[in-house]
């Protein structure tokens, strides 16, 4: 299927269909079950013609777009849905791999991806601790339905603490009605290879019960090592029930993700080495692909020799040898029900479990420090023979992950009403509790540097009087009550329309921390039993093990307003207030302060957001044009603090950014459509930062790693039994630190890299044939992608820092070298 189709679904009661009717009908952007209800959502089914290979431009008072099956299924199988949103104006994302499986960095207007709410049919994918996301364990792209993407504003009832600016939201695959059956295997470039398998039972019995499940396991190679692997699986499933006629239902639906992989690609951002090979990997951004990949050869662990005092050597610390593996679970329920005509109440419960970890190796001694044992003042001591030679004079190298395992539960509630057949109001409420455990144990390496446990949680070593030794021991709860409440009307014979809202969330987060605080910025020693009253003792500077509470909470307005032009478009306008509170994690270091000061403390992030655009969305030309402005106050980051003499996470200050998104589709034939997209971005620091060696020149200068343009297209033939697309996008320039100056080699003035990464620009061909003529049915087919078609070679994702090279005391930025080349063959039998 080349074009994008819709139907009207989740019809309400006679009333909400006279709202549809009178051009109230919004499509899906929202997150959960009321907000979809509210907008009496649209979603992909194959009706109604709206939208150009794959992309509508929903009527709505935000800026945004959708990507369909129709868009999605032509790119590579499996891929990460963010990688596929980087063809929307406005995002920005690099791939880690030509896969998905190894993650990125993604940017919407300028946010990170701490900034942006992602969720699947409603449920939050932020990390809780961090804010961060994950783009390799994210839904296999066969069972997402669609995914839209707000580019600068959250939805009225979003359960979230940290998006201060934009949302994606994916929905998930909703069963059949007809019993279908899809399996595929695909091949390719770096030892790839994909199977997948997904059945629809179809409606079943009296009742219309319709299940689904779906399976997949992949893995590839380290694009850049002769190390490195990707390994993934996924399994999704859900029953859905329809109650009656008029939309209501019950449904549940589950996702497990599993993935182990290495890290590889980040290298300091240096066009010269900055210090001799040590045989760990690059020291500076090699030249080309070629120059880019890293053998190692192979290694062997120092070996043991009793009664001597044996030095750990280098073997196992390659940052390609980490091994970072992550589970996911994640149940979704979700629930409609109309109580009375016009009255309608939703309910979308949730539970999420991950438990992941990432990091390299130290070196620990096997002897005491001063008697204590543990996590001792930045080293590791553990008063117990390591290497099985008899003595305890020697120093090991180990495996020393951070682990991160969290629970939350989940339930955002609505209920609305319909005033009339043109207005409508809803409230709704949320909550989300999750309890976050961090730690840090540490593992045995094998003889060939690899660990022997990826996830020493499982197993950990401990010292000689038995306590676990760690770098880290918090439990964090974190916690969200919020209530919201949304208005939507329609004036003047229904070319008005008129949407505003106020959210207002209360949140609360309750930390304890069982280890010692040694400094401001959070550094913690970690010594249990009696070694921690030697500590303490010895370091009545530190401060002891303790629980802390904290909380925030603010009222944040929203309005949205859209006028029709007959037969010539829309103009939309919307404002939204947001919020992104300080990090779960970054909240430890006030616990070197006295309880109940400030110090250490910080404000949230507040952002006020203004679109203002033009678009139409019918016919064979489609556009969407926005000009839209982005103020932040209370900017959160990590900047220098004078008092505390260290780097913390703090408000830096006042930022303005401002832009353009704009995207036209056009239909030239009923066998040919062609797509275009664009964006300029400008931003503005206010303030400058301090830093220990003066103060950094960040005011008027534009934030780093944000790219200034992005332009791009795509091109789509559908000639049956043959299809083919092209897609183009050129990435502008970023600034490689908010200072926007380079970075030079250590103690000189010599450049080492310039004040921006380059433009560059990438193009994937997508090209199938169907097998109806080799005695198959249409939906079987044999699929070619093939990704990064020219092999650009380019600086892929990093995050925005600051050059603290005032001295030029040679600290750089690490970048991902971004994914080569890469070509799939992907053979699909379906039913």
């Amino acid at each position: 299927m080349t074009e994008q189709k819709y139907r009207l679904a989740a019809h309400a009661s006679a009333t909400v269909l006279a709202l549809a009717s009178l051009g109230l009908a919004a499509p899906a952007l929202a997150q959960s079950t009321g907000s979809m209800d509210f907008g009496n959502q649209i979603v992909v089914t194959g009706t109604a013609q709206k939208g150009i290979v794959g992309v509508a431009n929903p009527d709505t008072s935000k800026a945004s777009a959708i990507l369909s099956q129709a868009w999605i299924e032509r790119q590579t199988p499996g891929q990460s849905i963010n990688d596929m949103i980087n063809y929307l104006p406005g995002v920005s994302f690099q791939n880690n791999d030509p896969y998905g499986g190894s993650g990125g960095t993604l940017m919407i207007r300028g946010f990170d991806a701490t900034r942006i709410s992602e969720t699947i049919d409603g449920v939050t994918l932020n990390d809780d601790g961090n804010y961060a996301l994950y783009s390799g364990e994210l839904l296999d792209s066969e069972v997402i339905d669609q995914v839209a993407v707000n580019f600068g504003t959250t939805d009225v009832d979003s359960p979230t603490s940290s998006a201060s600016g934009s949302t994606i939201n994916i929905r998930s695959h909703k069963p059949t009605e007809d019993f279908h059956l899809k399996a595929s295997g695909a091949m390719g470039t770096d030892n790839y290879y994909r199977v997948m398998g997904m059945v629809d039972s179809g409606a079943i019995g009296p009742a219309g019960t319709r299940l689904y499940g779906e399976y997949s396991h992949s893995h590839n190679d380290s694009p850049f090592n002769n190390y490195g692997k990707v390994r993934r699986e996924q399994a999704n499933g859900g029953i859905y029930q329809p109650l009656g006629a008029n939309g209501d239902f019950l449904s549940l639906t589950g996702t497990y993700v599993g993935t182990e992989n290495n890290f590889s690609g980040s290298v300091p951002l240096s066009n010269v080495p900055l210090t001799a090979d040590t045989g760990v990997g690059f020291t500076y951004f090699p030249t080309s692909f070629k120059n880019g990949y890293y053998h190692y050869a192979p290694c062997t662990t120092a070996a043991a020799n009793a009664g001597a005092a044996d030095n750990a050597n280098t073997c196992g610390s390659a940052y390609d040898y980490r091994v970072n593996p992550a589970q996911l679970l994640n149940l979704r329920g979700s629930a409609r029900l109309t109580l009375a005509p016009g009255l309608v109440w939703t309910i979308d419960p949730s539970y999420q479990w991950t438990k992941a970890n990432g990091g390299g190796t130290v070196v620990a001694s096997e002897g005491t420090s001063a008697g204590m044992t543990g996590y001792v003042n930045g080293s590791y001591y553990l008063g117990e023979d390591l290497n099985g030679d008899g003595d305890t004079l020697d120093k090991v190298r180990l495996l020393a992950p951070s682990q991160t395992t969290t629970h939350r539960i989940a339930l955002t509630t609505s209920m609305r009403y319909d005033i009339d057949s043109r207005q409508a109001v809803r409230i709704a409420y949320a909550f989300a509790r999750s309890v976050i455990s961090q730690t840090g144990e540490l593992g045995m390496l094998n003889s060939d540097g690899s660990p022997v446990l990826i996830s020493p949680v499982n197993d950990p070593l401990a010292d000689g009087a038995g306590n676990v030794v760690e770098k880290r021991d918090t439990r964090s709860i974190a916690l969200l009550n919020q209530v919201s409440a949304e208005y939507r009307g329609s004036f003047m014979d229904n070319r008005l329309k008129v949407n505003a809202g106020l959210r207002a969330p209360f949140m609360h987060r309750d930390l304890t921390n069982d280890c010692f605080t040694r400094s401001s910025s959070g550094g913690v020693s970690c010594v249990f039993g009696a070694s921690a009253a030697t500590y303490a003792a010895a370091n009545p500077s530190a401060v002891s093990p303790q629980r802390r509470t904290y909380n925030y909470n603010a009222v944040l307005p929203s309005l949205g307003v859209t006028y029709d032009l007959p037969s010539a478009g829309q103009i939309f306008f919307n404002y939204s207030k947001g919020m992104s509170v300080p990090q779960t994690t970054s909240l430890y270091q006030s616990f070197y302060f006295a309880n109940g000061s400030n110090a250490g403390l910080v404000d949230p992030e507040k952002t006020d957001n203004f679109d203002l655009g033009f678009r139409r969305t019918s016919g064979p030309l489609q556009a969407q044009a926005d000009l839209w402005y982005t103020h932040f106050t209370n900017r959160l980051g990590t900047a220098y603090q004078p008092d505390a003499n260290t780097a913390i996470y703090t408000n830096l200050g006042t930022v303005d950014r401002y832009g353009i998104d704009a995207n036209v589709s056009y239909r030239f034939t009923s066998h040919v459509s062609g797509y275009v997209f664009g964006s300029w971005l400008h931003s503005r620091i206010k303030d400058n930062v301090d830093s220990p060696t003066g103060e950094l020149a960040t005011a008027g200068k534009f934030e780093s790693a944000v790219p200034i343009t992005t332009v791009g297209a795509r091109l789509a033939g559908n000639f049956q039994p043959f299809t083919l697309g092209v897609q183009v996008k050129r990435t502008g320039p970023r600034y490689v630190n908010d200072q926007n100056t380079p970075y030079y080699l250590a103690g000189t003035t010599t450049v080492a890299y310039g004040a921006k990464t380059p433009s560059y620009t990438l193009v994937d061909l997508d090209a199938r044939v169907a097998l109806g003529a080799v005695g198959l049915n249409d939906r079987s087919y044999l699929q070619l992608n093939v990704t990064n078609l020219f092999n650009q070679y380019y600086a892929g994702g990093f995050s925005g820092t600051f050059n603290n090279q005032v001295s030029y005391t040679g600290s750089y930025t690490n970048v991902q070298i971004g994914a080569p080349r890469a070509a799939i063959a992907t053979l699909v039998l379906a039913y």
